[in-house]
């Protein structure tokens, strides 16, 4: 499709896609903010659903890294890419401005004291089974369904599956977030709770600045390496295996 356009189509569809993941995300982090595993199942969904064509919806650094990354038709070229993370950026921060305006009581993206190895391996294995499962769901071949709402529904779903396997919950205590697997929003919420109306300084809000807004990364880079030199070879001997068998006990060629 992009091959064929103009220049000037070529800019406008890369503005689009832009465009759409900075207003996804934004719109993601507001979700985030408000807190639940179902307000954030169905808002991820509605927008996967209206902005998947377009831009893929991403909204996370972590994923679009990951498809950075990925070594087949699905990659997604550096410069593109960085863009996509400028935009997850920018609307991941407009996103939390926009929630402590409203609120004036946007909570601080701390973990709880000392527990901060355990902090970083819930994030790390979170954000792994959500990139992995994002770029299986991808995968033309393995499609569930030709619905594209399902499928939408079933990548959103992931995210909250991931979260609720390690305890990534944000229902329980107003301070902690849980897990938050998504590098555009720990930092949104964490750069905009500075200005946040509650009694905690400025240190305390960016006192987990090292965790949450890079460990995705590590678990992106993680997920690649294991999608492609592991589950891909799977999938290939699978289907090495499936293949019939001729008269002479080899299996058949083109």
């Amino acid at each position: 499709m992009e091959s064929s356009m103009s220049c000037g189509q070529m800019l406008k569809y890369s503005l689009s896609k832009l465009v759409m993941e900075f207003v996804g995300t934004m719109v993601f982090t507001i979700f985030f903010v408000a807190g639940g595993q179902t307000t954030i199942l169905l808002g991820l969904w509605i927008l996967n659903i209206f902005f998947w064509k377009i831009s893929g919806s991403h909204f996370n650094p972590a994923v679009t890294l990951a498809f950075m990354l990925r070594r087949d038709e699905k990659r997604l070229s550096w410069k593109i890419g960085v863009a996509y993370i400028v935009a997850q950026l920018l609307g991941a921060y407009a996103g939390a401005l926009l929630s402590n305006f409203y609120t004036f009581a946007l909570p601080i993206l701390i973990y709880v004291k000392g527990e901060w190895l355990r902090a970083i391996l819930q994030e790390l294995l979170c954000s792994f089974l959500f990139v992995f499962f994002f770029m299986i769901t991808t995968d033309d071949k393995l499609l569930f369904s030709e619905e594209k709402a399902i499928n939408c529904f079933i990548l959103a779903s992931s995210y909250i599956g991931a979260r609720s396997i390690f305890y990534g919950t944000t229902e329980t205590i107003t301070l902690y977030y849980g897990a938050v697997m998504n590098p555009a929003v720990a930092l949104g919420i964490q750069l905009a709770s500075i200005f946040s109306c509650h009694e905690y300084d400025e240190r305390s809000a960016l006192e987990a600045m090292y965790l949450y807004p890079t460990v995705p990364f590590g678990a992106a880079f993680l997920a690649v390496l294991f999608y492609e030199f592991i589950y891909k070879k799977t999938q290939a001997f699978l289907h090495h295996e499936d293949e019939p068998i001729s008269d002479d006990g080899l299996g058949e060629h083109d």
